[in-house]
């Protein structure tokens, strides 16, 4: 049983990352408590304005993962850090530790004793997750060619709906939802959406902005 929850959990996180909320629609629509935000415009050039301006980002996160079929949660908890332009880590403490770190086009992956590495120039779909996840945590979520984005507002948070626009994409994704905090322009909350039902959240919290990051957070080896 130990090994089963390991392996559901794990391609959860690979579906997740080599990147409809709970009931599922192919058209975007406003969100509970959300409206249409009428002037994007705005919203890209207040997002691009506040990307420029933020090197690093770290936080708590808790992710859950939704199973309908199973009816089931798997339930984690763990650390994430930006940095400015390209570097992600996720790093998974709890149940079990799982490390996920993504720099200058290569993704690594640790599971206790295993490493896999992936070079994203050798895959164009790989290099459009790599790309997604860049795009959510930057703010420029509207220049990705590879989904359509549909903007929501309520009176404390942004909400784009990131709908694949390919085939590759639409294989990994049914929807992306981002949620972004008005007072500082950061992510506060991922959904992804999967096909068959599924999905994850993952929620950050405790952040931290613009501190020194050490580049061996990063480092793929």
């Amino acid at each position: 049983m130990k090994y089963m929850f390991r392996y559901r959990f794990s391609v959860a996180t690979f579906i997740f990352l080599f990147i409809s909320s709970i009931a599922f629609t192919t058209q975007a629509q406003a969100p509970k408590g959300f409206s249409d935000v009428v002037n994007t415009m705005s919203l890209q050039s207040s997002l691009a304005n506040s990307a420029k301006s933020t090197q690093t980002i770290s936080s708590d996160f808790s992710q859950v993962k939704h199973m309908k079929m199973m009816n089931d949660k798997v339930n984690s908890k763990g650390k994430f850090y930006f940095k400015r332009e390209d570097k992600i880590r996720i790093e998974y403490t709890s149940p079990f530790q799982y490390l996920l770190v993504m720099s200058g086009g290569q993704i690594m992956v640790r599971d206790e004793n295993k490493t896999n590495k992936i070079n994203t120039r050798n895959s164009k779909t790989m290099q459009s997750v790599n790309k997604v996840m860049m795009d959510c945590m930057r703010g420029t979520v509207f220049g990705n060619k590879d989904f359509a984005v549909k903007a929501f507002e309520s009176k404390t948070q942004y909400m784009m709906q990131l709908t694949p626009a390919n085939s590759s994409m639409k294989n990994l994704f049914a929807r992306i939802d981002v949620y972004i905090e008005k007072a500082d322009n950061s992510v506060s909350k991922l959904v992804m959406n999967e096909n068959g039902g599924d999905y994850t959240e993952m929620v950050f919290t405790n952040k931290k902005i613009n501190t020194t990051l050490p580049y061996a957070l990063f480092s793929i080896r």
